[in-house]
């Protein structure tokens, strides 16, 4: 037994030797490490294999994958409409659009027997309008596939737009941003959007300003120009018959508005803005915002920009932002990165953070200095291994499910892009090396371009914030894009 027990505590003895031996790497990453170096074999679903593209007289493209296993049927329907492509038209028109799609009904079929027919069969039906997409997502029990097809094709065709709706959508849009901004964090980055992209229709993204101005003739011009079957897409999934499916499309999407040829969106010209902008609230809390506009020039730029982003605070735990401000140093509630090179329009660097109002100038510098790494290239090599992996394997995540998989390919398409862009994702990240991280890093991460939004109780830390850049005031019924500018306090 005495033997047993000291067999135990040699053991145990020799456990807390090994670790300590590199306490700097926890047994759970080192585990982690192994796990991201096997090789992960995957291969991409290949078109009339693995799904189908099939088209409407009208042009319409239909990605369709059939899976019976559940007795529902999705669509999502597509549109290139959003505010890149409201040059002529006034602010928030293709948001109001969206809106009054799903508020209006169509020619044949009231909004109330719309919500009539989705409530008796349980489904349901969403429309959201993005900066340059808008998006129709709709689901049903199977054996009602001809009544939600019914529905999408009345709509996208011949919507029954009224000026009574058009009144109510517009004061739910006021209402919905006047309570959004009650959060410092929305307000934050609606601040910081407006100054980032100035006039561009970008800028309008996150409030309701130059809604009043819509008109249902706007309307109606603006579905004409955008919502015809050149820039539709549908996406098709579950338990459904494809040829049944466009049969019934073609029965209900007449009189829509005319295919047109499609223009490039707007897209803003590079406007930097450095210079910290404050604005006040009594909280004991700061929301921060800071970044640049950026654009990824070629598809081997974007698989870099991909992994500094993953990197620095894009990949939720294992960013360096997440690791170093949010655990090691208790700094953030919330902290991350984004750099969508998704968009149609010009793309920016974001970097987001909430935390206390005295440890906000601490939160800014390790940010700060965590770009600094990057730009100076003082990343180690299993770190820099571990950020590839992490988004080599990642990719796989794009297609966890069937409409995933169909809206990779229908993305190829709307930002004209080669099937070689998704083929050879995995491989390209795989090639970047450190040097290229900083070179990435140096091109994109300029902070003296960066434009800085803090919300809070900024009067209690504005002298900190000097080194950061200029101090700008901002008033809160003021659009941002025209702030004042305050003496330095000294002054």
């Amino acid at each position: 037994m005495i033997a047993r027990v000291l067999i135990t505590v040699a053991a145990g003895l020799a456990l807390v030797s090994s670790l300590s031996a590199d306490e700097a790497v926890s047994r759970g990453s080192r585990t982690i490490a192994r796990l991201a170096a096997a090789p992960l074999h995957w291969k991409l679903p290949v078109e009339g294999q693995d799904y189908q593209v099939l088209r409407s007289k009208a042009g319409v493209p239909f990605y369709c994958r059939s899976d019976r296993s559940i007795p529902l049927l999705s669509i999502r329907a597509v549109v290139r409409a959003g505010a890149v492509f409201e040059a002529g038209y006034p602010p928030q028109v293709a948001r109001v659009t969206a809106r009054m799609l799903r508020e209006c009904g169509s020619e044949g079929m009231t909004v109330e027997k719309l919500d009539s027919l989705l409530n008796y069969y349980a489904g349901n039906l969403d429309i959201e309008c993005g900066p340059d997409l808008a998006t129709i997502q709709a689901t049903i029990h199977s054996n009602q596939a001809d009544t939600l097809i019914e529905i999408i094709a009345r709509l996208l065709a011949r919507p029954a737009f009224t000026q009574e709706r058009l009144d109510y959508v517009i004061q739910r849009i006021r209402t919905e941003e006047d309570t959004a901004a009650e959060d410092p964090f929305y307000l934050c980055g609606r601040k910081f959007q407006q100054l980032l992209y100035a006039n561009h229709p970008y800028g309008y993204l996150r409030s309701a300003d130059g809604v009043d101005k819509v008109t249902l003739t706007e309307v109606q011009r603006y579905f004409v120009s955008c919502y015809g079957p050149t820039g539709l897409a549908l996406i098709v999934t579950g338990d459904f018959d494809a040829s049944r499916v466009l049969k019934k499309w073609e029965e209900f999407y007449t009189g829509h508005p005319p295919a047109r040829e499609l223009t490039m969106p707007s897209v803003p010209e590079r406007h930097d803005r450095p210079g910290v902008f404050l604005l006040q609230k009594n909280i004991n809390q700061s929301s921060i915002y800071f970044g640049c506009q950026s654009v990824a020039e070629d598809l081997s730029d974007i698989h870099r920009v991909h992994l500094l982003n993953h990197m620095v605070g894009g990949s939720s735990f294992a960013s360096r932002f997440t690791q170093q401000v949010r655990d090691r140093e208790g700094l953030a509630y919330r902290v991350d990165s984004i750099f969508d090179t998704d968009v149609l329009g010009r793309s920016a660097f974001v970097a987001r953070c909430r935390t206390k109002t005295d440890t906000t100038i601490r939160a800014l510098d390790a940010m700060l200095w965590i770009i600094g790494l990057f730009r100076d290239g003082k990343i180690g090599e299993t770190e820099f291994m571990a950020g590839v992996s992490g988004l080599k394997n990642g990719f796989v995540k794009r297609f966890a499910t069937v409409e995933d998989v169909l809206a990779n390919f229908l993305m190829l398409n709307i930002l004209n892009r080669p099937c070689s862009y998704l083929e050879d994702y995995q491989a390209r990240a795989g090639s970047i090396t450190r040097t290229q991280l900083q070179e990435t890093a140096r091109k994109y991460l300029d902070p003296a371009r960066m434009t800085f939004v803090v919300v809070g109780d900024v009067r209690e830390i504005e002298s900190g914030l000097k080194k950061f850049g200029t101090i700008y005031r901002l008033n809160e019924t003021v659009p941002a894009s025209r702030p004042e500018r305050q003496p330095p306090p000294e002054r």
